[in-house]
């Protein structure tokens, strides 16, 4: 399966050929896909600071691409309006590709939640984690794939890698919390006294 990167620099070679030409559409306008993560929004343009406060467009949710630019996207789905998703305090990071790469899943991330029919004790623990991402909760021993499909991807300006020991989140611009790791578990969650304030939960 292509990537949304390589299907934009195959359109990028063609539009290089021969005369020019007018610009084609994103290979993903018009497409659908799933959400990698729980989204929140109060209004319809939100950044990719993912403010955790507002309402929730679950993970796993199929929408349909409309309109890509350099540094926004929009999409729909069922049940909420037409979102624009703006690349703002992370574009120096990442590139609009790699963004999009993140966000919007060819496959259902429901998919991969292991089946343990056979074991009812492992069971019972995935489906309370699961049902801990649906909430947008986090809590000690969940993995950072986890915490990335309950919060969504920490904003790249503060968490630039990944792999780092912490990844720092916003509920509102004055209210923040780090998730802190140990190897890929988390090991535990720190919230900033000041503004406390409506969001998504977490247990330290």
């Amino acid at each position: 399966m292509w990537t949304v990167r390589a299907m934009a620099a195959v359109l990028v070679l063609v539009a290089g050929c021969g005369r020019p030409t007018a610009r084609l559409p994103h290979p993903l306008v018009n497409q659908v896909r799933y959400l990698c993560c729980n989204l929140h929004y109060e209004k319809p343009e939100i950044t990719d600071m993912n403010y955790l406060r507002g309402k929730v467009i679950p993970f796993g949710t199929r929408v349909e691409i409309r309109e890509v630019g350099t540094h926004r996207v929009d999409f729909e789905t069922a049940g909420h309006p037409r979102i624009s998703l703006v690349l703002k305090q992370g574009a120096g990071e990442l590139t609009m590709e790699q963004y999009l790469d993140r966000i919007f899943l060819v496959d259902d991330p429901y998919a991969r939640f292991p089946k343990l029919a056979g074991d009812a004790k492992a069971a019972a623990e995935a489906d309370r984690t699961r049902r801990m991402m649906e909430e947008g909760t986090v809590t000690v021993g969940m993995t950072r794939e986890q915490v990335l499909t309950a919060l969504g991807y920490p904003p790249a300006h503060r968490t630039p890698r990944l792999d780092a020991g912490v990844w720092t989140y916003w509920v509102a611009p004055d209210d923040t919390f780090e998730v802190f790791f140990d190897g890929d578990r988390v090991s535990r969650v720190r919230r900033h006294e000041k503004g406390r304030g409506r969001g998504r939960r977490w247990r330290g």
